[in-house]
């Protein structure tokens, strides 16, 4: 069972520069929506919105129809933050939140049946970025944006952060369906790797996905030959892997819980971890190794809170202090199911240590 590579587009031909990465990140998005999300609503044709103090108006065209949208930022602080439950965040931050209908809007807008909620909450991002980068002194600054949440809404930050262009994406333990690798999970519950696996709580994959929970559904009818079938993970074009890497160079702070005997198995802890450690590689080839940050920690689900890896990259981002250590991927081998010294061999056959040019 092998990851697929990052640096390598569909048809095989290898990723050499960094423009070519932003095609590759645009072919990871298409098939992830493909085979799992379902369709992805693209930018306005044409947007526009004003600012007044904490309140967004935001306008879209897209062909003949037009919709309207608004957006609330409250509080004070220098940083923007989405939280969508039990998320770390810079302290002081003002706040972001979206007025009511806006996931029907854009189904209209778009003439969709099914839209994944937390792609919706990307795509409302994405036209406060717009609307702010065309107000300039609104007092809101769009670079300094976050989004974070932890289990079930671990998991929609993640989509949020792959599905939009928001600046920094902090993802606490989300899961299975995730920011988890498929085949590992599958590898664990159904394939040879159930002789490694050293709990009695079976880890959450895309057969015991829940259809439903805080911040889902997850995936959308788009992934069902996935969850009647699941070996079929492992034909997957992508991994989740792939998705976390489509981030880059933005910036990244991930947290998993430790997945050893009797600690949060259900959670696919060593799946998570394997996909940041497989993720990390394209960080480093952009030149940007700083911008990524993961860990292991070992504690209550969603009570433990930062370890102080994420403050670090807070103070990077949306402070000015480039010169403190951030980046780099955490995961001690008594918090996981298999020792990372085994993970290369058992599944990467891609170079991880290439550099773009």
């Amino acid at each position: 069972m092998k990851l697929p590579d990052p640096f390598t587009f569909y048809d095989g031909t290898p990723v050499n520069t960094k423009e070519q990465w932003e095609c590759r990140r645009k072919e990871i998005l298409a098939m992830a929506a493909k085979y799992l999300y379902g369709p992805i609503p693209g930018d306005c044709d044409e947007v526009s919105g004003t600012v007044n103090g904490g309140n967004v108006s935001i306008s879209c065209k897209v062909g003949s129809r037009s919709a309207n949208f608004s957006a609330t930022i409250s509080g004070s602080g220098q940083v923007i933050a989405l939280d969508l439950a039990a998320g770390i965040l810079p302290p002081g931050s003002k706040k972001l939140s979206f007025g009511s209908g806006y996931e029907n809007n854009i189904r209209t807008l778009y003439g969709l049946n099914e839209l994944n909620p937390n792609i919706a909450i990307g795509w409302m991002v994405n036209r406060v970025m717009d609307v702010l980068e065309k107000n300039p002194g609104s007092g809101h600054d769009p670079q300094k944006m976050v989004v974070s949440g932890c289990s079930g809404c671990g998991k929609g930050a993640f989509l949020v952060g792959v599905f939009s262009r928001i600046p920094m994406t902090v993802i606490v333990e989300s899961g299975g369906g995730g920011a988890t690798s498929w085949r590992m999970t599958e590898w664990f519950r159904n394939g040879a790797g159930q002789s490694r696996w050293r709990c009695n709580d079976k880890p959450q994959g895309i057969d015991n996905l829940e259809n439903n929970g805080i911040c889902g559904p997850w995936v959308t009818s788009a992934a069902q030959p996935f969850r009647s079938t699941p070996s079929r993970v492992n034909n997957l074009p992508f991994d989740q892997h792939m998705l976390l890497a489509t981030i880059a160079p933005r910036y990244l702070v991930h947290f998993t819980n430790a997945n050893g005997q009797n600690a949060w198995c259900h959670l696919a802890g060593t799946s998570e971890a394997l996909a940041a450690w497989a993720a990390y590689p394209v960080y480093k080839a952009l030149g940007v190794p700083q911008n990524m940050a993961f860990e292991v920690y070992n504690g209550g689900h969603c009570g433990v809170g930062d370890t102080g890896i994420a403050a670090k990259m807070f103070d990077r981002a949306f402070f000015g202090n480039t010169s403190i250590n951030t980046g780099g991927v955490n995961i001690q081998d008594g918090r996981v199911q298999i020792p990372v010294s085994e993970w290369k061999s058992l599944f990467v056959d891609w170079n991880m240590d290439k550099v773009l040019q």
